[in-house]
């Protein structure tokens, strides 16, 4: 997609419809310099060990079909490599969330690109993955639920990723002080509302509703 889009900005996207097809009104020399143009964006957005692969193509099309051919083919290996990736997967304690989430759907579109159908829940695969630290609040977020999607679980995630690094933030500055037990209380309503925000988006008002797996 970043490599289309570039080619398209720079006006070089018609390189990659091949020689056999550019168009009539296009001089030899123009299609020349388009299609060395866009060979040369294509390169610099490859890693070492993929432009060895094809180092030796000399036009963008026959570039682009090897591309294909090494990354993007349809095969049985491919997909079932791409699976085990996906099933596989597993969060490190202490990485966040969001650049988990990153990981996670980078599979789910290589493998969508390679049409797999995910039969799976996926929401169910992504909590899964998660670490040990994260039982109670996939436990939580599965409770009394008859169907999940995965963009419903990604947002209870960051929430309450979101909600964790607040707190860190408020016991850093000095805004909560012990109770009369040892517990810690909040010198505001803040927090109240945080925890009644989080569980209004966990517990639905409508239990009956049942909401369609992604």
């Amino acid at each position: 997609m970043r490599v289309t889009s570039l080619l398209v900005k720079k006006g070089t996207y018609k390189a990659l419809v091949g020689i056999e097809k550019k168009p009539s009104k296009m001089e030899d020399d123009e299609r020349n310099d388009i299609d060395f143009c866009a060979k040369a964006t294509i390169i610099l957005c490859l890693l070492d060990e993929v432009l060895y692969n094809v180092m030796n193509e000399e036009i963008t099309f026959d570039l682009c079909c090897r591309l294909e051919i090494l990354y993007i083919m349809k095969s049985l290996s491919n997909k079932l490599f791409m699976k085990k990736q996906l099933y596989s997967l597993q969060m490190k304690k202490g990485s966040p969330i969001l650049q988990y989430h990153n990981a996670f759907n980078r599979i789910l579109s290589d493998l969508l690109a390679l049409e797999v159908k995910l039969e799976e829940d996926k929401a169910l695969l992504l909590l899964s993955s998660l670490p040990s630290s994260y039982d109670h609040l996939a436990t939580t977020i599965m409770y009394d639920k008859e169907t999940l999607e995965l963009k419903d679980v990604r947002q209870m995630l960051q929430n309450n990723e979101l909600m964790k690094r607040t707190d860190s933030t408020e016991k850093a500055s000095g805004l909560f002080v012990k109770g009369q037990r040892g517990r810690s209380k909040s010198r505001g309503p803040k927090r109240d509302l945080r925890l009644l925000a989080v569980s209004l988006s966990i517990f639905p008002k409508n239990h009956d509703i049942s909401r369609k797996i992604v």
